[in-house]
């Protein structure tokens, strides 16, 4: 029988298998050091199939890098910020004296699809007592096993170790990304930088800047210099600016997609050329400000978004340019008469074709320019183009809507980081699962008699239980993105309102659907932000400069309230919407209260929450942890009250420090029943149920949108007591002896 030439690909595996095996024959057993708990279960994301090798933990020292195939400058760099990183972990002390241990790099080829959805981004990672070995078919697979490498390092009594693994990873979704407003507040380009650094180190590859709106329009531009003159605010990126972070951004495996958001939220952008407006720029507050429209009847509107967009894709070179498209109230074009004779010559009957008709031709403007149009879920409905991607924000419904006309998609409905949910909330949004965001139907039901949500109300905002996906529809969603909106973040607050939630949103989109336990997320998150730390991240640096501005002298105290607590949710502590929504004056907000200085997720608090499962499981060990955490939160109180008195500010958080104090007393009495071996009395369990329905009243004033914005009032400081619910299993464990 006659030899049938191979395959290509199979060529490829063969000569990848020799290549890699030689190599590995040659290697130097690496330097072993004292076993211990390997590291596997700290890697964030969870990769597709993971399994520890056998023996002890390596000394992780310098390494001897060997380059096998194909090998560029970015890899190049890549390997000397890994390298770098590795030496700041492992230290002078890191690796006993002896022969480097060998990292081989193998890249099979040069990948034409770099930076796109085309990309290869698989590899296969094994460490062992030969060394280390990597290997992918492209540049971006290599980046993303550097990063599992990175994170297969670990701290232990003898130092930094590394564990022996194999790993044959890639992602569930080529799409994973994070939504950032630098319009409503500007963020430095050092602030984007470190984000995008954070980013390469969690598997997030996309970087979706939203640089304009009614508060700002954020790249300099030389065809239309008032944009930035007058619609900036003196706040914007210079086009050097511009093109130095996409330089540095593909440096690391991450695409810019640019969004410049017409034809509404466009005030910004119409105060600074007035006569392409639908009528008199309407900027008194936030609400009057979305009725201000580029107007879709004047041919001028299209040659100046020709002429501006094309400077703009210049500048930012990925394929995907995304034209925002969403929330057109529709107010200035239907009192527009020559709009409305426009409209009324070609047929179309109301707001939703004449967005259409905008859509279209923008569409093709942008074709002609080699990009690809992507949007909010809004554009799908005029638009109907199967190239067009839609991004996803009201509802999980949206998604099958959107892929049952075939529409691919990128899902941000449960992924909305300013709504100040927890981590776990996001975790549990899967992109496949049209029913896992929304209102539910009594939500609904209230939104339908607000006058400001009613309007506004469709039905892929409604959870539907009914809702699903076939594989063809599931085939179309392409990823997902984190979205950070600024109304309530500075610069200075960036790094803490994005990470480490955005860790989480990206391991769901890289992860096996499988991978859900929160409980797991919660430990390994804070390995991981301790890491971004490490290598840059400022959260924790810009959290303690806030306290100190707030509470001179008193940080300590301060910072024990901070781990018992989190910010209201859902827009709860936007004071201006809430006061515009409720027909009410609201007073200027400053980003410097406690609300603004609290994280949604505190790692105090996961690490108490562990201790009373564990205690409440049987782990008596657990108990003494449990009792100094509620010893400092109880004696918190008098510290705090004196703090308020030479410090004004805290005044209004006086009442969450006397709660906090009483649910540790509360728990205090529950664990010294447990530990007695009895029952809570009746009387210390009916003064916990009081104090804990209080806790339970304030967590509904903002557990949705709408009581967010609508409920009559908010607990104090805009701070929610987030330890409640496990001084509640305390108590609960306690009663029931």
């Amino acid at each position: 029988m006659p030899n049938r030439p191979s395959s290509p690909a199979s060529v490829i595996r063969r000569r990848r298998w020799v290549r890699t095996a030689l190599l590995a024959a040659c290697l130097p057993a690496a330097v072993m050091g004292t076993a211990a708990e390997g590291s596997t279960s700290g890697l964030l994301p969870v990769p597709r199939s993971v399994q520890e090798g056998a023996g002890p933990l390596m000394a992780v020292g310098p390494m001897r890098v060997i380059w096998s195939g194909y090998r560029n400058a970015l890899l190049t760099r890549a390997v000397a910020r890994f390298s770098g990183r590795v030496a700041g972990e492992t230290g002078a002390a890191g690796h006993p004296s002896g022969a480097p241990i060998p990292l081989i790099i193998d890249c099979a080829f040069d990948d034409a699809a770099f930076l796109t959805l085309e990309q290869k981004e698989g590899y296969r990672l094994v460490v062992d007592a030969s060394g280390i070995r990597l290997h992918a078919e492209g540049a971006e697979g290599i980046l993303q096993g550097l990063a599992t490498l990175e994170q297969d390092i670990v701290a232990t009594p003898d130092g930094p170790r590394i564990a022996p693994i194999s790993v044959d990873d890639a992602p569930r979704f080529h799409w994973r990304g994070v939504m950032i407003d630098v319009a409503r507040h500007f963020m430095s380009l050092a602030s984007l930088k470190r984000q995008i650094d954070a980013m390469a180190q969690v598997k997030l590859n996309v970087l979706h800047l939203h640089l304009s709106d009614n508060e700002g329009f954020r790249v300099e531009s030389r065809l239309y210099p008032r944009l930035q003159t007058v619609g900036s605010h003196g706040q914007f990126y210079t086009q050097d600016e511009v093109r130095d972070l996409v330089r540095y951004a593909r440096d690391r495996g991450v695409r810019i997609v640019p969004e410049f958001d017409v034809p509404g939220h466009t005030l910004a952008m119409l105060t600074a050329y007035p006569e392409y407006a639908s009528g008199p720029l309407a900027g008194a507050n936030y609400l009057s400000a979305m009725n201000s429209a580029l107007n879709p009847a004047d041919p001028a509107t299209f040659a100046f978004l020709d002429r501006l967009f094309g400077e703009m894709a210049d500048l930012f070179p990925d394929r995907y340019f995304h034209v925002g498209g969403d929330e057109v109230t529709g107010t200035h074009w239907s009192e527009n008469p020559s709009i409305q004779a426009f409209a009324k010559q070609n047929g179309f009957t109301g707001k939703v074709e004449l967005e259409g008709y905008f859509h279209r031709r923008l569409a093709e403007l942008l074709r002609r320019r080699g990009r690809i149009v992507m949007g909010w879920e809004e554009i799908r409905v005029g638009l109907k183009d199967p190239a067009t991607l839609v991004q996803t924000w009201r509802g999980s419904g949206s998604i099958a809507k959107a892929t049952a006309a075939g529409q691919p998609v990128i899902v941000s409905a449960g992924y909305y980081l300013d709504l100040l949910e927890p981590a776990v909330a996001a975790y549990r949004v899967d992109p496949e699962d049209p029913a896992a965001s929304g209102m539910s139907p009594e939500e609904a039901s209230a939104a339908r008699k607000n006058p400001i949500f009613g309007p506004r109300l469709v039905d892929e905002m409604i959870r539907n239980p009914a809702l699903t996906l076939t594989q063809a529809q599931k085939g179309l969603i392409r990823g997902g993105e984190a979205a950070l909106w600024s109304e309530l973040v500075t610069d200075e607050m960036l790094d803490q309102r994005l990470w480490p939630r955005a860790a989480a949103v990206a391991e769901r989109l890289w992860s096996p659907a499988e991978v859900v336990d929160p409980a797991d997320l919660e430990r390994r998150l804070e390995i991981r932000q301790t890491r971004l730390r490490r290598s840059g991240l400022l959260d924790e640096v810009h959290r303690r400069a806030m306290i100190a501005r707030l509470a001179p002298g008193d940080e300590g105290t301060v910072e024990t309230l901070l781990e018992a607590v989190a910010p209201v949710r859902n827009h709860a502590h936007n004071h201006l919407l809430r006061g515009l929504i409720n027909f009410r004056p609201a007073s200027p907000q400053t980003f410097d209260q406690l609300a603004d200085i609290a994280a949604p997720d505190s790692f105090a608090g996961w690490r108490f929450e562990r201790a009373v499962t564990a205690l409440t499981g049987g782990d008596r060990t657990a108990a003494a942890r449990i009792r100094t955490d509620l010893l400092r939160w109880r004696d918190n109180e008098t510290a705090f009250r004196t703090a308020a008195q030479r410090n004004p500010a805290l005044t209004d958080a006086v009442p969450v420090a006397v709660d906090i104090a009483e649910l540790s007393r509360q728990g205090l009495e529950a664990l010294d029943a447990i530990e007695q071996g009895r029952a809570l009395t009746a009387e210390g369990s009916s003064r916990a149920d009081a104090l804990l329905q209080r806790q339970t009243v304030a967590n509904r004033a903002s557990a949705t949108m709408i009581a967010g914005l609508t409920a009559p009032r908010q607990p104090p400081a805009d701070v929610l007591i987030t330890i409640a619910p496990a001084i509640q299993q305390l108590i609960s464990a306690a009663s029931k002896r």
